[in-house]
């Protein structure tokens, strides 16, 4: 028994360590597919990137939101094909999960991901009927979803009404625009560089759904100001939005916690159920 302990005791540290260093594929390749069916590269529009991956829950919370991810990657990179192991640790909860591409630089600039997103909300409300619709995305990916729900025409366009059929926003690691931006392609990608409309923290103007804001302490690619500013801004308007500062966690570890793997002591994903778990299970929650 003590040697069969250590093994596993030992796989499972080895299983950190490896992981800790090597591309998401590995951790894709440890994660089960028992908690879900998915439906991969439904289309959303007649673009390549306008497809996206439905994953649905073998023991689904029928009453609960349907979780939209939007990855990151600073809006050149990224891909809907390397998050299996995040939506399956949703789907082991009983949520439905929805992951989508959308065009990246330079195909993509401003506000073309916005738009493609919004498409695969609304390809999303029509695969869930009657069901409320939560927002998640990180880094990149939680600054498309912050847009969406600050900025009505987005969804409008798409046929989606925001306030009636969003139920909530988690932005994680997201810039809001603190700063301008300096560098390319960022400042090509986005020509009035985060300074006017293009900036979340400059459109906290109307009502929004509820949001849940989160940043690792430890972040120093996307500060923890961008939340705390935000939010700050937010709740003096009188909306509803949730700010958590984790500590020791930097920036790719607000999605690495997701996977079933990394989540036993880590908040986030506890505090992410239950934040989803509060949230009308019809309709949206604009405030």
């Amino acid at each position: 028994m003590k040697n069969t302990l250590k093994i596993t005791v030992g796989f499972a540290l080895g299983v950190m360590i490896f992981v800790a260093c090597a591309p998401v594929t590995v951790l894709n390749g440890i994660t089960p597919s028992g908690s879900f069916s998915k439906d991969k590269n439904i289309s959303f529009g007649e673009l390549p990137r306008q497809k996206m991956d439905v994953y649905k829950a073998d023991k689904p919370r029928e009453t609960s939101p349907v979780i939209v991810f939007v990855h990151g990657g600073s809006w050149d990179s990224g891909s809907k094909d390397i998050y299996k192991f995040l939506a399956e640790g949703f789907t082991q909860d009983g949520f439905d999960v929805v992951v989508p591409n959308y065009r990246l630089y330079p195909e993509g600039r401003y506000p073309t991901f916005m738009e493609d997103n919004a498409l695969a909300v609304a390809e999303t409300a029509k695969r869930f009927p009657g069901r409320s619709i939560a927002l998640m995305g990180h880094s990149a990916g939680g600054y498309n979803v912050l847009m969406l729900g600050l900025v009505p025409k987005y969804l409008e366009a798409a046929g989606v009404e925001r306030c009636s059929q969003i139920a909530g926003i988690a932005a994680l690691s997201a810039p809001v625009g603190i700063v301008p931006l300096k560098a390319e392609p960022l400042i090509t990608i986005f020509p009035d560089r985060f300074t006017k409309d293009d900036a979340p923290l400059n459109l906290v103007n109307g009502p929004a759904p509820q949001m849940f804001l989160a940043n690792g302490k430890e972040d120093k690619t996307v500060y923890p100001d961008n939340a705390i500013a935000l939010g700050q801004k937010i709740t003096e308007r009188g909306g509803q939005a949730e700010v958590k500062i984790y500590p020791d966690m930097n920036h790719t570890e607000a999605v690495k916690v997701l996977s079933r793997h990394f989540d036993g002591d880590a908040e986030l994903k506890a505090d992410l159920v239950r934040f989803f778990d509060s949230l009308p299970k019809k309709g949206g929650s604009c405030q």
